[in-house]
Formats: C-alpha cells, structure tokens, sequence
C-alpha cells in the first residue's frame, strides 16, 4: 500500500515550522474547505510549482455492466481534472528532489 500524505501531515508540516497545533490544524482546515468551495463553485485552483486543478464535466455515456453485460445509462457528473506543473513532472522524473 502507498504511503498517503494527510491533512494531519500537513499540520505536523505547520507545528514543525514554528506554528501552535490548533492554529495549524485550523489553517489546514480552512485552506482544504476554501479550495473544495471554489471547485464546486466551478473555479480553477492553481497552485505554482504543483499544478491546476479544474472541475470539469464528462458527458452522458453508454456503458454495460461488466457482469451481466446489461446495458447502462451512465449521466453527466462532475470530477476534478488534475494537471501537474512541468516543474514538478521533470522532478518526479529526475532523479534529484524537488527544488
């Protein structure tokens, strides 16, 4: 299993760097519940040096169920679209880390 990087790993980030735990869990919070409000609002969120994140929607679609082969409607819905910085595609492709 991959090892995940949690809200709670970027407070531990905060307190480390000099920053009381509450406020720093406060802050975590605050720019995790900022960021979900303007995707769903439709807003691109692009954090230099990481990458863009933007909402978009997929269309209706045919599908089938991949067990009993019956036909399946699937409807529009949408998802968040992750494009990486190029920065930060040449580091994950380097051998060195990120600068």
């Amino acid at each position: 299993m991959k090892e995940k990087f949690t809200r709670a790993d970027i407070t531990k980030v905060m307190t480390d760097a000099g920053i009381e735990r509450a406020k720093a869990a406060g802050v975590a919070l605050a720019i995790i519940r900022a960021m979900a409000d303007a995707l769903t609002a439709g807003k691109v969120i692009e954090l230099r040096g990481l990458g863009t994140l933007e909402p978009r929607e997929r269309k209706a679609r045919a599908a089938h169920n991949p067990r009993t082969l019956a036909p399946v409607s699937v409807p529009t819905r949408r998802v968040i679209f992750f494009k990486l910085s190029g920065k930060l595609k040449s580091t994950l492709n380097s051998e060195g880390g990120i600068t």
